[in-house]
């Protein structure tokens, strides 16, 4: 018998009992409530990205009546998902996969979800966001582009002596810095920033030539051009949300306001909500309306 079914038939056998015993006398103490749940923990790994997409998920599930708050997601996110310290984390498959993976060769995109799925079992369970794409993109400004570097197959030569922007997920991935060395013989030096709207007024302010970003991540109204990738070095990395698998048996109707967020986003609304945080808008109200207009808040 599933847990399911076996609290179902506890439930009733307890039920059937109380039939048979009599009520003991009325207590004059007034009966005390039950204690409130504790607010569901929903990671964000620091990026203005993931601040949207934590506070989104927060957002749905207060909507719903059940607490929760954002919390960082830590070094060891696995092991806090694992244990319940974190209910939630929203992240990319790719990017997963790399960290848990020992293989070298990432899994064709088709397949990339089930092995990250078995990467996490039985402790994480993941919720697919089908409309996010986080796969990393190589740009440069439009005068540079104008100048005939829109491929990255015209580094070679072009990138000896100058300077790459990068986040630091950008520094190890393999269709990172080390892809853009091995593949097309790139030789910049590198430039680590996180935050992608300075790494775009590097870029368009002349300090680097080049910089790295998440398809997710805005960069405000840079201009900025994607270089053409002619030998396929980006891999897949679509987005997810990792769910503790406990709060599935638990709350499976928490873990379904999750899913419909996720099955609601898509890139392009996630750097719209940025935008609208960079405009001058905080995460918190700008989720909620965009919540609300979804039907979700």
């Amino acid at each position: 018998m599933d847990r399911r079914g076996f609290l179902v038939g506890a439930t009733a056998l307890l039920a059937a009992g109380c039939a048979r015993v009599p009520p003991p006398e009325a207590s004059l103490s007034p009966a005390s409530s039950a204690p409130a749940a504790a607010p569901l923990a929903i990671g964000q790994d620091g990026t203005p990205a993931g601040a949207m997409l934590a506070q989104l998920v927060v957002g749905a599930l207060m909507a719903k009546g059940r607490g929760a708050a954002v919390a960082a997601q830590g070094k060891d996110w696995l092991a806090a998902l694992g244990h319940g310290d974190l209910s939630a984390l929203p992240a990319y498959a790719g990017t997963v996969w790399a960290s848990l993976s020992k293989d070298d060769e990432p899994p064709a995109a088709k397949d990339l979800l089930g092995e990250v799925a078995g990467l996490l079992a039985p402790d994480v369970s993941a919720l697919p966001m089908p409309g996010v794409d986080g796969s990393l993109v190589w740009r440069v400004t439009a005068d540079t582009a104008r100048d005939g570097i829109t491929s990255l197959a015209r580094l070679r030569d072009w990138s000896d002596g100058k300077v790459a922007a990068v986040p630091k997920l950008a520094v190890s991935r393999a269709d990172g810095v080390p892809g853009l060395k091995t593949v097309y013989g790139a030789r910049f030096e590198l430039l680590k920033v996180d935050d992608p709207v300075q790494r775009a007024s590097l870029l368009t302010g002349g300090t680097a030539v080049i910089a790295a970003f998440r398809q997710t991540e805005y960069t405000g109204a840079s201009g900025l051009v994607d270089l053409v990738d002619v030998e396929k070095l980006t891999v897949a990395d679509p987005g997810l949300v990792l769910v503790n698998t406990a709060l599935t048996d638990a709350e499976p109707e928490q873990v379904l306001t999750v899913d419909a967020v996720a099955q609601a986003l898509t890139t392009d609304t996630l750097l719209d909500l940025q935008a609208q945080v960079a405009a001058g808008g905080t995460v918190a109200d700008v989720a909620t309306r965009w919540l609300k207009e979804q039907g979700l808040g």
